[in-house]
């Protein structure tokens, strides 16, 4: 018993008693575009949480992309609605770059604006065998297309 007691009762070293300094961390964000904001490329725009309850005039044939963050480990993921005018092309589920378990990424869907006229997107975070409640997370876009 003395033996256990001993060994809780050493003293921290200089290394455990240094302040650490972070080291900053750089973050990828998808490029946010709105009415005012210029495309990324010439006919094509990004939109991500930032631009929930938008409108957006874009130019008929544009493409666009939808980057919202999911994290299915939990069982979430985001159930997406789009109308006529918006031409669904694909959707990419980018796992985190992180190596942490759990850890969320992105989900990218990308359509072409296909038709002139008013079009939406919307989506909402659940879980699929969840019903879907007033609490819920949403994500809305409307886009006037000329």
């Amino acid at each position: 018993m003395c033996m256990l007691g001993a060994g809780c009762t050493t003293q921290p070293t200089e290394q455990e008693n240094a302040t650490v300094t972070p080291t900053p961390v750089t973050t990828t964000t998808v490029p946010e575009a709105n009415a005012t904001t210029a495309p990324e490329e010439e006919g094509t725009y990004a939109f991500n949480e930032v631009d929930d309850n938008t409108t957006v005039t874009l130019p008929v044939g544009s493409n666009l992309t939808i980057s919202l963050g999911e994290n299915p480990t939990t069982g979430y993921q985001w159930n997406v609605t789009s109308s006529t005018g918006l031409q669904y092309v694909n959707d990419t589920y980018l796992p985190p770059e992180t190596g942490l378990v759990g850890a969320g990424g992105v989900h990218v869907w990308e359509y072409i604006a296909a038709e002139t006229g008013n079009a939406e997107f919307s989506a909402v975070y659940t879980r699929p065998w969840e019903n879907v409640t007033e609490n819920d997370t949403t994500f809305s876009m409307a886009f006037i297309i000329e």
